[in-house]
């Protein structure tokens, strides 16, 4: 259930005239926020909550508690019997599910308009009425276990990732996994879920998201009547801040037999939307287009042209609470080596004017589709401001982008290899005998 939105969505809106998402929000008498995001072009709904919690609040020695909460959400309340909810959104012609991050958990339905009363009496009742029982508990924690071992002790690329975090991240909460360490999970209990959701699930820590054909005032009677009625509770959260106090350049390297081609990773720690250095931040979105475009990108025709990799991509993934991270991956061409790819990779980027301009183009004009797409508006909208970003800053994006200078993209280029902590990650197939 673990879902990785693709955050570079938020760097892709189309410069268009304000209030491009047609959002309007209100704040119930408990504390919980609440937006309208309009789009009547078929009578259907996104209806979203995000929760200001992910694996970051997981306590020490706990890792996974999110995660596992997030699946025991469905397992029942006294007033919707365990396995109901999501067939009784499915009876009704909807869909849900749920993802966890490192910093917020979101539900969500897509679901005729029609029927968006019946999923915001479901969401609700969740929120406060969920049952903990170690019937439901047991094997819940099973299916995670397993999820586990399928996506990641399987997965040789994921099992690298981990051990990447770990390094890159030291002591942070950002070096657990999201999904949890294999023998913390073992030793999780059925009384760890309910604090976990004592302290975390409550209105004044969470945001609803309606996206589609709706308007904020047909809207607030309904959150009122469901969610306005749930006590607060939120508990103060505590802000992880990220101390580099000292460089950090280091390898990784893992052979394993699962692995089916080589590649080389290098991840570094860069500010985000949100941390210290946050200025910085849109000169980085551009900076991944730049270098990683398919067909146009730098890195892409240091590589995939050259014939030393068979593919190259760049992602800035800054939308975080603390500081965010700028990956770059290529997949060796069997002619090659991790060393010519790693040299590659090392040699200084030339940056011109006109790719400048043509990285920020793209930008802006890649995502027209998304404001057409109530669960997409409600993915990106919910995102932003449940990291406190906040719709105003968003519609302020492609405008941001337009901005970025050579002289940005440089200096943000210089200041992540120059100085920024880094992990290069190099896996490779097992030699056969």
């Amino acid at each position: 259930m673990i879902r990785l939105l693709c955050l570079c969505l938020l760097l892709a809106l189309p410069a268009r005239a304000e209030n491009l998402f047609k959002a309007e929000s209100f704040t119930l008498d408990n504390g919980m926020k609440v937006i309208a995001v309009e789009n009547h072009r078929a009578p259907a709904v996104t209806h979203m909550v995000w929760y200001k919690t992910g694996s970051i609040d997981d306590p020490r020695g706990k890792s996974g508690i999110a995660h596992v909460l997030e699946h025991l959400m469905f397992k029942g309340t006294p007033a919707v019997p365990d396995g109901e909810f999501s067939k009784i959104v499915a009876r009704n012609g909807g869909n849900e599910n749920a993802f966890t991050s490192y910093d917020y958990t979101a539900y969500y339905q897509n679901i005729a308009r029609d029927r968006l009363e019946l999923v915001m009496f479901l969401e609700s009742d969740r929120m406060k009425n969920l049952r903990f029982t170690l019937k439901d508990f047991t094997p819940e924690l099973e299916v995670v276990k397993e999820e586990r071992l399928m996506r990641t002790e399987n997965n040789p690329a994921a099992l690298l990732a981990e051990r990447r975090n770990q390094l890159l991240w030291g002591e942070h909460a950002y070096a657990r996994p999201v999904i949890g360490f294999k023998k913390e999970l073992a030793a999780l209990t059925v009384k760890d879920a309910r604090d976990f959701y004592q302290e975390h699930y409550a209105p004044d820590n969470a945001v609803l998201i309606v996206a589609g054909d709706i308007t904020a005032a047909e809207l607030k009677p309904l959150a009122e009547k469901y969610y306005g009625k749930l006590p607060p509770g939120r508990k103060a959260r505590t802000k992880r801040m990220f101390t580099d106090s000292h460089p950090l350049k280091s390898t990784i390297e893992m052979t394993h037999p699962l692995a089916k081609i080589q590649t080389v990773a290098r991840t570094f720690i860069v500010p985000s939307y949100l941390s210290e250095g946050k200025e910085s931040a849109h000169a980085y979105a551009v900076l991944a287009e730049l270098l990683g475009a398919k067909d146009l990108g730098i890195f892409y025709k240091r590589l995939v042209d050259t014939k030393k990799a068979s593919s190259v991509s760049a992602d800035y993934r800054g939308f975080a609470l603390d500081k965010g991270t700028f990956s770059i991956v290529a997949a060796v061409s069997p002619d090659s080596s991790a060393a010519d790819v790693e040299s590659a990779l090392d040699r200084p980027v030339d940056i011109s004017e006109k790719a400048l301009r043509q990285a920020k183009k793209r930008l802006i004009a890649g995502m027209e589709h998304l404001i057409d797409n109530p669960e997409t508006t409600a993915n990106v909208v919910g995102l932003a401001e449940i990291l406190g970003l906040g719709i105003e800053e968003l519609e302020k994006f492609p405008e941001k982008i337009s901005a970025v200078s050579l002289a940005e993209v440089k200096a943000a280029y210089k200041n992540m290899t120059a100085s920024a902590p880094v992990v290069t990650t190099v896996l490779t197939p097992e030699a056969t005998p």
